[in-house]
C-alpha cells in the first residue's frame, strides 16, 4: 500500500496570518457552516483584504478594487469578485480556508454552527501570541486523528510529527557524540528524505541510525552531480511506496514546515541555515516533554479529539514545576547577566519567585530583556569593519541568504540600520526565536522596524516588491502605518525609510502626494532608498570609521530632510531621479565637518 509523507497545509504560509482568518471567523461566530456562510467567510476574506484572488476572469474595474487600497472595499463588490471567478465549487474555497484554522485547535464547527475555541480566543484577546498558540497545538498535532481522512491508521500512523522531529534529533546528536563526532543537528536534505517520512513513533530511533548512515555515504562522494545523482536514487529506492515523495515535493514541503516549526522556539537553525537542531535555550523544557511523551498518536472520538485541541490547558507542561521554572529561570538570567557584563550595561535585578505564576511572569520579563539585549549585541557585534562588510554581501546577495528572502530582508536590514547611527532603539517587529534569529516577517498590521532616536524617530518599511505588486501592497500600508506611529510618538518629528531594490512609479507617485501634499490631512516624511544606494551608505559609513570619524544620527536627520526638500521639485519622477545627488551633496557636506 503507498502511503503519503506528511506536510503542513500551504493555505496560510505565514502562520501570522491564521490570526487575520480567526479575525474574520469571528464574526460568523454561532451561525451554520452551510454552503451559504462557507462562501460569506471567503467573500469576507476578500473584502477585508486578508485573500486576493488572481485576475484571470476578472473585470478591469473589479483589478482596479483588489488594487485600489486606499479604498474600502463593500461586501457588494467583494460578493461579485467571488462569483466572477467562476469556482468550480465555491463553498470549498470558504472551507479550505478554514481547514487550518480547525487544524491548529483554533476554531470548530460543533453542531453544525461555528465555534471559535478558547485557544482561539486567547489569541485573539492578546492572551497568548501566535507562538504560544503554535507551540500549545504543535504538542497536539497528530495523525490519525478524527478530524481528517488522510494519514490513516490503516496506512500505518502513529505518531505526532513535532515532537517526533524533536526526538529524531535529539537522537541523531546523541548518537554523534557516542561515536565521537560533533553533534550539529540534521541537514535540511536530512529532514527532506527521513522526517517526513517517519509516520510511527516506534521508527524514531531506527531513522536517527539511517540519517547517519545517510550522512557517513553521501560525505563520501566529492562531485555535486553525483552526491544529486546518489540522492535521487534513495528516494527511488527509500521512499519507493511514498507516492507523494519527489525532491521537489519535500523541498517544499520541509521549508514550510520548518518556517512552522521555528515559531513554537523550539527549533534552532545552524550551520549557515542549512542544519536544523533543538534549541539550547529550551532544553529543559524539551527533555521534560520527553520524559512525558513518546510522540504516540492518542485514540480519541471526534468531539474528545476538539475539545482536546482547543482548550490551552488540557497539554499540561510537564516542566510546570516550581524547581524546574525556577531552573528556567536561573538559565535566562545567566544569559542576561551575560549579555549586560558584554554591554556594559547596568544589571536587571529581579524579585525572588517561588509560584509557578510568579516565576511564569519572571520568566517572561527576563526573555524579554534578553531580546532587547540581543537588539542591542547587533550594534556592538558590527561595529567593526568586517562585519560591515558581511552585512553590505548579505544586502547584495539578499536573495541567496539561508533565511527566505523577504525575512533576510527585514533582518539585514535592521542590521544596517545599527552599523549606520547611534539610536536609541531599533525594534525589529519581525517574530525571533530565543536566537533573536527571524523566524518570520513582521505581522501586516505594524512596520517591519522602529527606530528611535534623541531627537528624532521613525519606522522602516522594506519589500522585493519592484512590479506594480509594489504600489498595491505597499502604497497604503505605508502611510498609516506611519501615521499610526506618529500617532504614538508625538514631540518629535517622525519619518519612514522604505528600502526595495527599486522604487515602482507608482509607489513613487503615492509616497511624492503624502510629502508634498497631505495624507489623511497631514504631510508625511517618507523616504525611499533603493538597496543599491542603502549599500552606498554603509561604505560610507565604513569609510568614516576607517578615518577614524564619528558618525551621529542627526547626520541621517540631515539626509532625510534634504531628500525631502521637494519644493522646487515638479514631479515625482523628477524627485526619484534626484535622490543619486542628493546622497553625493551629503556625503560632500558631511566629509567636510566629520
Amino acid at each position: 500500500m503507498k502511503t503519503k509523507i506528511w506536510s503542513i497545509s500551504t493555505t496560510v504560509r505565514n502562520p501570522n496570518r491564521l490570526k487575520e482568518f480567526l479575525e474574520i471567523l469571528k464574526l460568523l461566530e454561532g451561525k451554520i457552516w452551510n454552503n451559504e456562510l462557507q462562501k460569506t467567510f471567503q467573500i469576507l476574506l476578500i473584502q477585508y483584504r486578508c485573500y486576493t484572488p488572481g485576475d484571470v476572469n476578472l473585470s478591469v474595474s473589479q483589478i482596479e478594487i483588489l488594487e485600489a487600497p486606499t479604498k474600502e472595499m463593500t461586501y457588494k463588490e467583494a460578493e461579485d469578485i467571488f462569483y466572477s471567478k467562476n469556482y468550480k465549487d465555491p463553498p470549498m474555497r470558504g472551507r479550505t480556508s478554514f481547514k487550518p484554522l480547525e487544524k491548529w485547535g483554533l476554531a470548530f464547527i460543533i453542531d453544525k454552527k461555528v465555534f471559535i475555541s478558547d485557544l482561539g480566543n486567547q489569541l485573539l484577546n492578546g492572551e497568548i501570541d501566535i507562538g504560544d498558540a503554535y507551540f500549545k497545538s504543535m504538542l497536539k498535532w497528530q495523525y490519525p486523528n478524527p478530524l481528517s481522512i488522510d494519514f490513516t491508521e490503516k496506512e500505518g500512523y502513529n505518531i505526532k510529527p513535532f515532537v517526533a522531529t524533536l526526538k529524531i534529533i535529539d537522537k541523531v546528536n546523541k548518537l554523534c557524540i557516542e561515536r565521537g563526532e560533533k553533534a550539529k543537528g540534521i541537514s535540511r536534505e536530512e529532514f527532506e528524505n527521513f522526517v517526513l517520512s517517519t509516520i510511527n513513533y516506534k521508527d524514531i530511533d531506527a531513522v536517527a541510525e539511517k540519517i547517519l548512515d545517510y550522512r557517513y555515504e553521501i560525505s563520501k562522494i566529492s562531485d555535486w552531480e553525483q552526491k544529486n545523482l546518489f540522492r535521487q536514487n534513495f528516494v527511488d529506492t527509500y521512499l519507493k511506496n511514498y507516492k507523494n515523495a519527489t525532491i521537489s515535493n519535500m523541498k517544499d514541503y520541509a521549508d514550510n514546515i520548518i518556517r512552522n516549526f521555528r515559531l513554537t522556539r523550539y527549533i534552532y537553525i545552524r550551520g549557515g541555515g542549512f542544519y536544523i537542531d533543538l534549541e539550547p535555550r529550551r532544553m529543559i523544557e524539551i527533555y521534560s516533554i520527553f520524559e512525558k511523551d513518546n510522540a504516540e498518536a492518542t485514540k480519541m472520538k471526534k468531539q474528545e479529539y476538539i475539545n482536546y485541541l482547543s482548550d490551552f490547558k488540557t497539554y499540561v507542561l510537564p516542566w510546570e514545576t516550581v524547581a524546574k521554572l525556577k531552573d528556567i529561570s536561573n538559565g535566562i538570567l545567566n544569559e542576561v547577566v551575560s549579555l549586560e557584563n558584554k554591554l556594559n550595561q547596568a544589571p536587571t535585578t529581579i524579585s525572588a519567585a517561588d509560584t509557578k505564576d510568579s516565576l511564569n511572569e519572571q520568566i517572561r520579563f527576563l526573555r524579554n530583556r534578553r531580546t532587547e539585549l540581543q537588539n542591542l549585541e547587533i550594534k556592538s557585534d558590527f561595529s567593526e569593519n568586517d562585519k560591515i562588510n558581511e552585512c553590505i554581501n548579505a544586502i547584495t546577495n539578499i536573495r541567496k541568504q539561508a533565511e527566505k528572502p523577504s525575512v533576510a530582508l527585514e533582518k539585514w536590514t535592521n542590521v544596517a540600520l545599527n552599523i549606520i547611527n547611534d539610536a536609541v532603539k531599533i525594534k525589529p517587529n519581525y517574530t525571533a526565536g530565543d536566537d533573536n534569529e527571524p523566524t518570520f516577517t513582521a505581522p501586516g498590521k505594524m512596520p517591519d522596524l522602529e527606530f528611535y532616536y534623541e531627537t528624532f524617530c521613525g519606522i522602516c518599511e522594506v519589500t522585493l516588491l519592484t512590479t506594480r505588486d509594489q504600489w498595491y501592497n505597499e502604497g497604503q500600508p505605508v502611510p498609516r502605518h506611519l501615521r499610526d506611529f506618529e500617532d504614538n510618538n508625538k514631540g518629535l518629528t517622525n519619518y519612514c525609510l522604505f528600502i526595495s531594490p527599486k522604487l515602482h512609479r507608482d509607489t513613487a507617485n503615492t509616497y511624492w502626494i503624502v510629502n508634498k501634499y497631505e495624507f489623511e490631512g497631514q504631510k508625511q516624511n517618507i523616504i525611499p532608498l533603493n538597496l543599491g544606494q542603502l549599500i552606498n551608505i554603509l561604505k560610507f559609513v565604513k569609510a568614516l570609521k576607517e578615518q577614524g570619524k564619528q558618525f551621529k544620527h542627526q547626520y541621517l536627520k540631515t539626509l532625510y530632510d534634504n531628500i525631502l526638500d521637494i519644493s522646487d521639485v515638479n514631479s515625482s519622477s523628477d524627485w526619484i531621479e534626484g535622490i543619486p545627488a542628493k546622497l553625493k551633496e551629503w556625503e560632500k557636506w558631511l566629509l567636510s565637518r566629520a
